[in-house]
């Protein structure tokens, strides 16, 4: 398969005007605002094509080095991108009656993603072309797969990703030694700014263009030789930016060129519904309309304006596809059953191909004799936050067997959230009875607990509706019995009556705190860098009077997982004594200083309870 490639060997164009651009002037968009292609020269292609040696040998990206645009073969590195596993579906098939159903997993590339395929390619062709700094913007993945590469090329990568990027994904392309700037708006936002960044400084800018798509065409090839160049009847494919889709189209047409194959499969466009430009444009004869601000839990498909948009309408015509649009539930109730049923753990923009085949399946379009490929776009540990959205979190007891027979008592470590919109869903506007209480919670998480719990939750219940005058939300409700569940209920060492916090503009909070401790009252007065360290330092003062036990608070996180202002808040603390214990407890309410006050006691009883326990 090795073949010398020369000037003439293939050429860069504009899909929409025709236009010819030289790669050393420009590799991104033309000047017309159309998406550049590589286009080969086949019938010189066809003369280096090693059927043997394709048919033969395991599927790598770096085994395809003919197809792509790369002039020089000297010192290429890679990461050994590609060669991801064809996972055969056998207990999802059987469940909706697919036995051809496979999922190619990208979420085993280097990086965890398919991006990385086409940093091989780009960011090699980057260095070949005398650039000495990249730059990228990115929803995640990609950020961290270009880093990654600009690493291994040595070269500096400057990345601008919007404010809201999922953390796995930055600290990824941080820890690849990636200069991270986050961009207050959307991805569209990220985009311009990179686009002036490489255009001033001279940096290449890397992202979803033309050598990009020829890296990404492998996952084709792959799949041809994986299934022993078959006939694929579908392949579904979540969509963003449209580069991945129309190169997997790409790669599909070279192989049948080259007579690998004989059949091309349909491609099915996937997006979600908060962010579906390609299937709306689809709808409408191929016009896109951008999406402003796209809304969707899928971060890495969430884009409103895809470039690479005329490749996918192209892609979905020649191949007579279609394009569906999926809903944030669908889509994260299908990233469950996947990983519940074929042990796969993807990012929530991969399951949305799930979501559609049990959509096309139901409607008939694809039907029990065919081969269907979905594409699982990268791992679930890339936005693992995302999944804490429909379950709930694990209960922390203590090392006793009576403790684990009251969690599975409960049936606890059953429950789920249910759709997103559900949190939001409205459980209680005045204080329910006893009896409410428990309806509430056997339908709604299929939970029955035991009377002393649920009349804690009833209490707790109470002084929202009473004290802070919140209405209890499906959310709510979840955290407080999360919160419940993992209650000790022993005997309060320290107690906290009551508070009384001052905050102001240029002085620092001063707080009032009266505590009961073994019994005894105090009243604390202290100040702080803030209302909670000022809170949190008058208990400290009042525990310091009565007990020389040596802690300190070592963490502190909030979490608020519900909209609005008045969105219950869940506070955790992690507490350690002298002697190395450490205990995290958390609090809940819609007030975040009670909130974590509640932590900070909570943390102290336990830290007293494991020392007396402990004999110390």
């Amino acid at each position: 398969m090795i073949g010398k490639l020369n000037d003439y060997f293939y050429h860069i164009e504009c899909i929409l005007c025709g236009k010819k651009t030289d790669e050393k002037e420009n590799t991104t968009l033309c000047s017309c605002g159309g998406p550049l292609d590589v286009v080969y020269d086949y019938s010189h292609l066809k003369g280096l094509v090693n059927s043997y040696m394709l048919r033969t040998t395991p599927p790598k990206v770096v085994k395809y080095l003919d197809f792509y645009p790369l002039k020089e073969r000297q010192n290429l590195f890679t990461l050994e991108e590609g060669n991801t596993q064809l996972h055969k579906a056998g207990k999802l098939g059987k469940k909706l009656n697919l036995p051809k159903l496979y999922i190619k997993n990208e979420g085993l590339n280097p990086t965890g993603a398919f991006k990385d395929r086409g940093s091989f390619v780009e960011i090699n062709k980057a260095k070949e072309l005398g650039f000495k700094t990249v730059c990228v913007a990115s929803t995640g993945n990609m950020a961290a797969s270009v880093a990654a590469y600009s690493a291994q090329g040595q070269m500096p990568c400057y990345v601008f990703v919007p404010e809201n990027t999922p953390r796995g994904k930055l600290a990824q392309a941080i820890s690849y030694g990636a200069f991270v700037i986050q961009v207050r708006g959307t991805y569209a936002d990220a985009y311009d700014l990179a686009a002036k960044v490489a255009a001033h400084f001279g940096f290449y800018l890397a992202g979803d263009y033309a050598f990009r798509s020829e890296g990404q065409k492998s996952l084709s090839y792959e799949l041809c030789e994986q299934l022993w160049f078959g006939k694929i009847d579908w392949v579904l494919v979540p969509v963003g930016m449209g580069t991945n889709l129309s190169s997997i189209w790409k790669g599909f047409k070279e192989y049948k060129t080259f007579g690998l194959i004989d059949f091309l499969p349909k491609i099915i466009a996937v997006q979600a519904q908060g962010s579906a430009p390609i299937v709306d444009g689809f709808k409408n004869k191929n016009k896109l309309t951008p999406v402003n601000k796209p809304q969707t839990v899928c971060s890495a498909i969430a884009v409103g304006n895809p470039i690479d948009a005329p490749k996918v309408f192209n892609a979905l015509k020649e191949s007579n596809g279609l394009a569906v649009a999926v809903s944030d539930d669908q889509t994260l109730k299908s990233q469950q059953e996947l990983a519940k049923i074929e042990a796969l753990y993807v990012e929530p923009s991969s399951a949305t191909v799930i979501a559609a085949l049990n959509i096309l399946v139901k409607k008939r379009i694809i039907k029990s004799n065919e081969t269907i490929v979905c594409v699982a776009t990268g791992t679930g540990l890339k936005d693992p936050a995302t999944t804490l959205k429909v379950i709930a979190e694990p209960p922390v007891i203590s090392p006793l067997l009576s403790e684990v027979e009251r969690v599975m008592d409960s049936n606890f470590l059953s429950l789920r959230a249910g759709s997103v919109g559900d949190r939001e869903k409205l459980i209680f506007k005045v204080v329910p009875s006893l009896k409410e209480v428990k309806n509430s919670i056997s339908k709604e998480f299929n939970l029955d607990l035991d009377p002393v719990s649920l009349k804690i939750i009833r209490n707790v219940i109470a002084k929202f509706i009473k004290v802070k005058g919140k209405k209890i939300v499906k959310a709510d409700l979840q955290s407080i019995i999360e919160t419940v569940i993992a209650d000790e209920r022993r005997k309060k060492t320290l107690e906290i009556e009551d508070f009384h916090i001052e905050t102001f503009k240029k002085k620092k909070p001063n707080a009032v705190v009266s505590v009961r401790i073994n019994g005894h009252k105090y009243d604390v007065r202290d100040v702080g860098v803030g209302p909670v360290d000022a809170a949190i330092n008058a208990i400290t003062s009042a525990i310091k009077k009565t007990d020389k036990v040596n802690f300190r608070l070592t963490d502190y996180s909030v979490e608020i997982p519900t909209t609005g202002s008045d969105a219950t808040v869940e506070a955790t603390m992690v507490l350690q004594d002298e002697f190395g214990t450490q205990v995290v407890e958390k609090g809940t309410s819609p007030d975040i200083i009670v909130a974590s006050i509640e932590a900070y006691e909570k943390g102290y009883n336990e830290l007293v309870y494991q020392r007396q326990k402990n004999g110390k």
